[in-house]
C-alpha cells in the first residue's frame, strides 16, 4: 500500500521532529503551565494501580489509601460531598474515560502510571490527532489518503504538530481536555465522511461514529456539544436527505445513554443528590453564570473580563496563524487569479469543527479562561491553512519555492513561540517535587498531615503521595482529628529560600 510505504514514513518523521523539539521538557518534575492537570490524572491512576480500581467502583478517586489520608479533600470536589463512607474523595467534574484509557494500557503492560509513561501516551495521541488532520484534508480535497503523499494535507499535518498549543498540551499536560481533543478530531472526520459520501446506512460507518461519539461524551463535555452540533445539522438537512435520520437518532440515543451512564456511575459514590449538587456547584464556578449573585454590573464586568481572557488565549496561541491568514487574504484581494471560495464540504467542516468549540466557550466561559481550551481550535486552523495552501499553489500566484520557505519559517516561529511560552519560572522545575518529598518524609504513615499553607498545589500532593489538610494552627488540627476519630497528626510549615523548598515541623499532635 502506497500510504504505508511512501506516506506514513514521512508523517512519522515529521512527528519525531516535533518530539525532538520537546525532549528537554519531557520527564522532568511537574511544575508549571497546567502541569497540575497531569498531577491530578496521575494521582487517580496511581491510586487505582496500587490499590485496585475495583475498590473504588471504577470512579476517579483522589484520596490515598493510608488511614491518615481519609476525609481530606485535596482538589477533588467543590461541595465536599462526593465522598464515600470510607472517607475517599472523588473528582467527578469530568467523565472517567480519560483516566481509563491510559490506565488499562499501563496495567496491561505492567507499567506503574508515572510522568514519562503518561507523556509518551499523550504524544501518541498527538500523532494520532495529526494523522486524522491529514485524513481530513484529503477527504475535503477528494484525494485518497491511502495513495501517495498529498502535499496540502502534509502542510496541515505539519502545522498541527508544531502549533505551540499542541506541542505543549499534547506533550506535557494530560487530562480529560486533552484526551477528548483527539476523539474530537476523529469524530469530526468520521461524521464528515458519513455526510460527504452519504454512508448513512453502512453499518461500519454507523458503528465507528457511535463508538467515537460515546467515548467522546464519556471523556469530557466537549462531546456533548459536538453531539448537539451534529444533531442540529442533521435536523436542518432532513428534508434533503432522509439518511440524516440515522445520524440524528444515533446521536440522540448515544448522548442520552452516555449521560445516564455517567450520572448513574457517579451517583453510586454518595447518592444522586450529592452528585447533582456537586455538578451545579461546579457549573456556578466554571460556567458562564459566575458572579450572578453580586449584581448585574459586577456580572457584566466579570463576563467581559473572562471574554478578554479567552481572546488573549487565542491571540497568544495562534498569533502566527493569524498573520499567515492575513497574508492569504491579502493575496486573494490583490491577485485576480486567486479566489478563496468554500465548497459545501468546507462549510460542513467549519460547522462540525467550530460550532462545538464555540458552544463550549459560551456555556463554560469561566472554564475557558484555561488556555488549554484553545487547543480545540487547532483542528480548524490547521486544516484551514492546508486548504488555503492548496488554493494558492493551484492559482500560481506565488512561486512554490517561496511557499515552501514560508512554511519552514512558520514552523520555526512556532517552535520559538513554544519555547518562550514555557520557560522556567522563578522557582526551579523541581521545587514542588522537592516540597512533596519533604512533606512525605516529615510524617509517618499513621499521622494526619496538616499544613499551614492553604494553597498546596496538586503537584506537591502528587509527589508527597499523601493527602494534606490545611490547618491554621494546632487547635484547628486537633478539632479535625477529634471529628474524624483519629489520634495522631503533624503540623507542618513550608516556604522557599532562594528557590529551594523547605519544610519544618511546627508541632506533632497526639490525642
Amino acid at each position: 500500500m502506497d500510504f504505508l510505504k511512501r506516506t506514513f514514513p514521512i508523517l512519522l518523521g515529521i512527528f519525531l521532529l516535533s518530539v525532538l523539539v520537546r525532549l528537554p521538557q519531557l520527564n522532568r518534575p511537574l511544575s508549571k503551565h497546567h502541569e497540575f492537570c497531569t498531577a491530578v490524572s496521575l494521582r487517580i491512576m496511581q491510586i487505582w494501580y496500587d490499590n485496585g480500581i475495583e475498590k473504588y467502583n471504577y470512579n476517579p478517586v483522589m484520596t490515598y489509601n493510608h488511614p491518615a489520608d481519609k476525609f481530606i479533600n485535596n482538589h477533588a470536589n467543590q461541595t465536599g460531598k462526593m465522598v464515600d463512607s470510607e472517607g475517599n474523595y472523588y473528582y467527578v467534574s469530568h467523565p472517567p474515560f480519560a483516566y481509563y484509557f491510559p490506565f488499562f494500557i499501563f496495567k496491561a503492560l505492567h507499567i506503574r502510571p508515572d510522568v514519562l509513561p503518561l507523556q509518551i501516551f499523550n504524544l501518541l495521541l498527538h500523532f494520532i490527532s495529526g494523522l486524522f488532520v491529514y485524513f481530513t484534508v484529503c477527504l475535503l480535497s477528494f484525494n485518497r489518503a491511502r495513495s501517495l503523499p498529498y502535499r496540502s494535507a502534509l502542510v496541515a499535518y505539519a502545522i498541527y504538530l508544531f502549533l505551540p498549543v499542541t506541542l505543549w498540551f499534547q506533550g506535557n499536560v494530560y487530562m480529560s481536555d486533552m484526551a477528548v481533543h483527539a476523539l474530537f478530531i476523529i469524530g469530526v472526520y468520521t461524521a464528515l465522511k458519513m455526510i460527504i459520501r452519504q454512508k448513512f446506512y453502512v453499518p461500519k460507518y454507523i458503528f465507528l461514529y457511535v463508538l467515537i461519539l460515546a467515548l467522546m461524551i464519556y471523556t469530557s463535555w466537549l462531546g456533548v456539544f459536538f453531539a448537539f452540533g451534529v444533531f442540529v445539522y442533521s435536523l436542518l438537512h432532513l428534508n434533503r436527505n432522509s439518511g440524516f435520520k440515522v445520524l440524528l437518532w444515533s446521536t440522540v440515543i448515544v448522548t442520552l445513554v452516555m449521560l445516564r451512564l455517567m450520572a448513574y456511575q457517579y451517583s453510586q459514590i454518595n447518592g444522586p443528590m450529592a452528585y447533582i449538587e456537586e455538578m451545579f456547584s461546579r457549573y456556578l464556578m466554571r460556567g458562564s453564570l459566575a458572579a450572578t449573585n453580586k449584581g448585574l454590573f459586577h456580572f457584566m464586568f466579570d463576563y467581559l473580563w473572562l471574554f478578554k481572557t479567552l481572546l488573549y488565549n487565542y491571540i497568544i496561541n495562534y498569533i502566527v496563524v493569524y498573520v499567515a491568514l492575513a497574508l492569504f487574504v491579502w493575496l486573494a484581494i490583490s491577485r485576480k487569479k486567486l479566489k478563496i471560495v468554500f465548497s459545501d464540504n468546507g462549510y460542513r467542516f467549519i460547522w462540525l469543527s467550530v460550532m462545538p468549540v464555540v458552544l463550549l466557550h459560551v456555556f463554560f466561559l469561566n472554564y475557558s479562561e484555561h488556555d488549554f481550551t484553545a487547543l480545540y481550535a487547532s483542528l480548524f486552523f490547521s486544516v484551514l491553512m492546508g486548504i488555503l495552501y492548496d488554493k494558492v499553489k493551484k492559482s500560481g500566484t506565488m512561486p512554490l519555492r517561496k511557499m515552501q520557505i514560508g512554511l519552514l519559517v512558520l514552523l520555526l516561529v512556532f517552535v520559538a513561540q513554544y519555547q518562550v511560552m514555557n520557560l522556567p519560572d522563578v522557582l526551579s522545575y523541581s521545587f514542588e517535587k522537592d516540597m512533596g518529598e519533604k512533606i512525605k518524609s516529615a510524617a509517618t504513615p499513621d499521622e494526619v498531615i496538616f499544613f499551614t499553607d492553604p494553597d498546596v498545589s496538586p503537584q506537591t500532593v502528587f509527589y508527597a503521595g499523601r493527602n494534606v489538610r490545611y490547618a491554621k494552627d494546632a487547635t484547628d488540627a486537633i478539632a479535625f482529628l477529634k471529628a474524624t476519630n483519629r489520634t495522631k497528626g503533624v503540623l507542618l510549615n513550608s516556604g522557599n529560600r532562594k528557590g529551594t523548598a523547605w519544610v519544618e515541623v511546627v508541632e506533632r499532635i497526639s490525642l
